[in-house]
């Protein structure tokens, strides 16, 4: 027999190479490791949202950043309920940039109110229509000294239904009108003067916003001199 052709007892078959891990098309394909030793000062860990989100709630704090969907709002409630559950000190609450649609920012708001442990909240870049509510109805309202709020009429969410704009419209009337009262409470103006704002997107800066009712203090810069 031609050693070639094959051999006998037959040899077992090589085992399949290990399929590749699933990865998410977002994220970059690893670095790689460069020979040598690298310095503890050198080295640089990169935490995954995940881990940074646990990291955070052990310090009792949770951010919420530029677009919110329901996904992101619904995490944001169960990390306020956790939070709430697990002890009576105050629950950090920042906002950086957050936009929000008028449904998703009410339901917040209910979260925020059901909550037995205080609410600090700090607004970070621009807040916008129904995201300011996040901020109104803090029990310690704080702004960064760059900060800005624009009182703004909520936006419409797409993808309405010719057949449901009539139901639609009467629910929306109501959602804005209960935004209205939510921050005509936390503010102490007229519900009247709130519309009228909102309507004509006046935009508050943090001395403003404090003056207004929104917004308790500002954040002190850093200083710079030694």
């Amino acid at each position: 027999m031609n050693p070639t052709t094959g051999t006998w007892p037959p040899l077992p078959p090589e085992p399949p190479h290990p399929p590749h891990p699933h990865r998410s098309p977002w994220l970059p394909e690893p670095r790689p490791v460069a020979p040598g030793p690298v310095s503890a000062s050198s080295s640089v860990q990169v935490w995954a949202p995940d881990q940074l989100a646990e990291r955070l709630l052990d310090q009792r704090v949770v951010v919420l950043a530029g677009e919110l969907d329901t996904e992101t709002a619904n995490r944001a409630i169960a990390s306020l309920a956790l939070l709430d559950a697990s002890g009576d000190e105050p629950v950090q609450l920042r906002l950086s940039g957050v936009r929000v649609d008028l449904g998703i920012a009410l339901g917040l708001v209910d979260a925020l109110d059901l909550m037995g442990a205080p609410v600090h909240v700090t607004a970070l870049g621009t807040l916008t229509g129904a995201a300011i509510a996040l901020l109104a109805v803090g029990d310690v309202r704080t702004a960064a000294p760059h900060a800005l709020l624009q009182l703004a009429d909520p936006r419409p969410p797409g993808g309405v239904r010719g057949w449901d704009v009539e139901a639609w419209a009467a629910d929306h009337t109501r959602q804005v009108q209960r935004l209205h009262e939510r921050l005509a409470q936390a503010s102490g103006r007229p519900v009247e003067e709130i519309a009228a704002d909102m309507h004509a997107g006046r935009l508050l800066t943090v001395s403003e916003a404090h003056t207004y009712g929104l917004v308790d203090t500002a954040t002190s810069p850093r200083r710079t001199d030694h």
